[in-house]
């Protein structure tokens, strides 16, 4: 939602406001939109791991396709003999333990991806942030050049140029 220029604000500063206002609305679906997709990616990772597991429980080596099959039945592409045993070869040794350990593998891969999304995320906002500010710093300074010689960038304050807010409490497991 876009936050509404403060009523006490003249009307340049107003239109300044709603212009970085577009631009932090821009930047919050961004960040909306690659945690979504982070999320939808770690949920297709597990289901590659139980996939994984599937297949190996039905002592199936590699995945079924119909390229697979094709292959198989190729009169001029016959296995050899070790090939098929190779392929069809002794089922691994697949306990619970080891499909933990492969879902913990993913779920620290994906820890590791969250943490660099909001570390950049976050950079990406405060970077925003100082940016806007100086706009504010600036369009003060034209409106009345004698009155805000002094401003600093950090004594805007911070209803007028509001940080974007990089929401880390999204779960990418459930």
């Amino acid at each position: 939602p876009q936050i509404a220029p403060p009523p006490s604000l003249a009307e340049p500063l107003k239109e300044l406001f709603k212009q970085q206002e577009a631009v932090r609305g821009k930047l919050r679906l961004q960040h909306s939109i690659e945690r979504e997709k982070l999320i939808v990616s770690c949920e297709q990772e597990i289901l590659r791991v139980h996939c994984r597991a599937a297949r190996t429980i039905a002592n199936q080596a590699v995945p079924f396709s119909a390229c697979t099959m094709l292959l198989d039945s190729e009169v001029y592409n016959m296995p050899l003999e070790n090939q098929v045993s190779a392929r069809l070869g002794v089922r691994d040794r697949f306990n619970a333990r080891q499909f933990i350990s492969w879902l913990q593998d993913v779920d620290d891969k994906y820890d590791r991806m969250k943490t660099c999304l909001l570390m950049r995320q976050q950079h990406e906002a405060a970077a925003l942030n100082a940016v806007q500010r100086m706009e504010w710093q600036l369009k003060v300074q034209e409106l009345d050049p004698a009155g805000h010689k002094s401003l600093c960038v950090n004594e805007v304050p911070s209803f007028y140029v509001p940080m974007v807010d990089v929401n880390d409490d999204f779960v990418l497991l459930p």
